[in-house]
């Protein structure tokens, strides 16, 4: 419990000053609002391994406003994104229960995936996944070195705030990335 607070300590004040630094002009509010919401995603997630519906969908809420107001001619990108999202993780989920035998990955992960990729679009999944895929493998190492957690095929882990911090990185990265025409 400890660390989840030094963990919010440090993420909060890095979203905002990120957001500010970083944000596409015209969406600073609608990126401190998508950080605020994968902040809560991540706490949650970790705590329980569960990513609530309601707060992934208001991410995706909050993607399709971003899309109508900043970028209204490219909602055919940031819907394949969503949709390409969530059927990605579903077919892994799907594909790993069906190899292993048992679940490897959650709904929810699915569900946030979309959502981001509400805000990224279709050319933005890669990058995220590319994050969150070296950003958890490095987390597990870590934990597993400092006595945190074991290292196996057996240890339940979040992979939710994972695919939030990809999703932060790239959501802020895109502009600067040119992965869909801002114009």
């Amino acid at each position: 419990m400890k660390s989840t607070y030094i963990v919010l300590a440090i993420a909060i004040p890095v979203m905002i000053a990120s957001a500010w630094l970083l944000a596409a002009p015209g969406t600073i509010l609608l990126s401190l609002s998508l950080g605020a919401l994968l902040i809560a995603l991540s706490a949650i997630d970790i705590a329980t391994l569960r990513l609530p519906d309601a707060l992934t969908f208001t991410v995706l809420l909050f993607g399709a406003i971003m899309v109508a107001l900043t970028r209204p001619d490219l909602w055919l990108h940031h819907l394949l994104g969503a949709g390409i999202g969530y059927v990605a993780l579903v077919g892994l989920e799907l594909a790993y229960k069906r190899l292993r035998g048992r679940d490897g990955l959650g709904r929810g992960d699915a569900k946030l995936l979309g959502a981001i990729g509400m805000w990224v679009a279709w050319p933005g999944l890669a990058p995220v996944l590319l994050v969150a895929s070296v950003s958890g493998l490095l987390g597990a190492v870590a934990a597993s070195l400092f006595g945190k957690r074991s290292l196996s095929g057996e240890t339940p882990m979040a992979f939710g705030p994972w695919i939030a911090l990809g999703g932060w990185v790239v959501w802020l990265a895109a502009p600067h990335m040119a992965l869909v025409p801002l114009d």
